[in-house]
């Protein structure tokens, strides 16, 4: 498979830029290719690949706004990591860091008084952890919250995060910051020679 740019689409270079266990230079690349966690397998090994996808990562930081940037890292970032001394999984300092950067900026979208920046933490964790993250029964338990507020947030912070169609035609349709994100570095990413 001969192609001139190192990753075959966005979400590849994205995958490989935002997840330290997909370029880890101390695994052959069979066997990163048989972790199914991982899933689809790339065309680095070695070195050479933990360089590039180093220098993809670093055009992303550089080149996206920070709140693009947040928002790509909380989607595509590895959200645990094994403490080196107990070997237990906790959260990954980097993505931890992004949602708490999501939190700060949501916190002017989102402007429900029931909702405090503990709130909102846990609304982004939920939204990308997916299956994993807290029910909505929970979050309006933990945080002394009427199930009606825990859903209206939540959906708020859904189109936030990822826009929403609009409902009536007088309505606008809302562009989700994870949109913005996407187009933003799948230019960046193709100016410089990283994507077809």
């Amino acid at each position: 498979m001969d192609r001139a740019t190192p990753f075959p689409r966005i979400g590849v270079a994205l995958d490989y830029a935002f997840t330290d266990e997909r370029h880890t230079a101390g695994r052959p690349a069979m066997a990163r290719a048989a972790d199914a966690r991982l899933g689809e397998p790339g065309p680095f090994s070695g070195i050479d690949g933990a360089a590039e996808t180093g220098t993809a990562r670093k055009f992303l930081e550089r080149g996206l706004a920070p709140l693009h940037f947040a928002v790509l890292r909380a989607r595509y970032g590895q959200r645990k990591s094994p403490c080196k001394y107990c070997g237990c999984a906790g959260d990954h300092l980097e993505w931890l860091t992004a949602i708490r950067a999501l939190a700060a900026e949501l916190a002017d979208f989102l402007a429900m008084p029931s909702v405090n920046s503990e709130m909102r933490m846990d609304l982004l964790r939920r939204h990308f952890e997916g299956k994993d993250g807290v029910g909505l029964e929970d979050l309006a338990k933990r945080h002394d919250c009427s199930l009606s507020t825990s859903k209206r947030a939540s959906a708020k912070t859904a189109s936030w995060i990822k826009g929403a169609r609009k409902a009536k035609t007088s309505e606008p349709a809302v562009y989700g910051i994870e949109q913005g994100a996407h187009a933003a570095a799948e230019k960046l990413l193709r100016d410089g020679g990283f994507i077809p």
